[in-house]
């Protein structure tokens, strides 16, 4: 079930986000992610089964023109059974309702941009060691 991120996740998405921490996120990440939160909960879900939260992600606008996806992860055993697809495809379909935008775009690394791909997103720019040493940005955009 896709449900609307609650402050009460918070302890429970932390965890799932430490999963994946180093090979996804820095550490460091983790206050980026904190102060998103508080200014785009709204517009932030949680994947759950059987109680218990095996991913989470959501979308924003950045700024004038642009919709982003942000904050996908997933527990490593939901990993390859169709969530994050299913979480993507509900964002897109929430961001799309919008339609107060002319372009998507969802900043990511090497170890995900094949996963968006997926989706029509197309690398526009890599930073090398954006996010920590060994871990690049990539910028990927898509039409609405």
């Amino acid at each position: 079930m896709i449900r609307r991120f609650h402050p009460s996740d918070l302890a429970e998405v932390k965890e799932v986000f430490l999963e994946n921490v180093p090979h996804y996120f820095a550490l460091a990440e983790w206050d980026d992610l904190l102060a998103y939160l508080e200014k785009y909960s709204e517009t932030y879900f949680v994947v759950e089964e059987a109680g218990i939260i095996l991913g989470a992600g959501g979308f924003h606008f950045p700024e004038l023109g642009i919709g982003r996806l942000s904050w996908d992860f997933f527990r490593q055993e939901a990993k390859g059974k169709g969530l994050g697809r299913k979480l993507i495809e509900h964002c897109l379909a929430e961001l799309e309702k919008e339609k107060a935008f002319g372009r998507i775009e969802v900043w990511t690394s090497q170890r995900a941009h094949g996963f968006y791909g997926k989706f029509g997103f197309e690398t526009v720019e890599i930073r090398k060691n954006f996010w920590a040493e060994g871990l690049d940005l990539y910028l990927m955009q898509r039409e609405p």
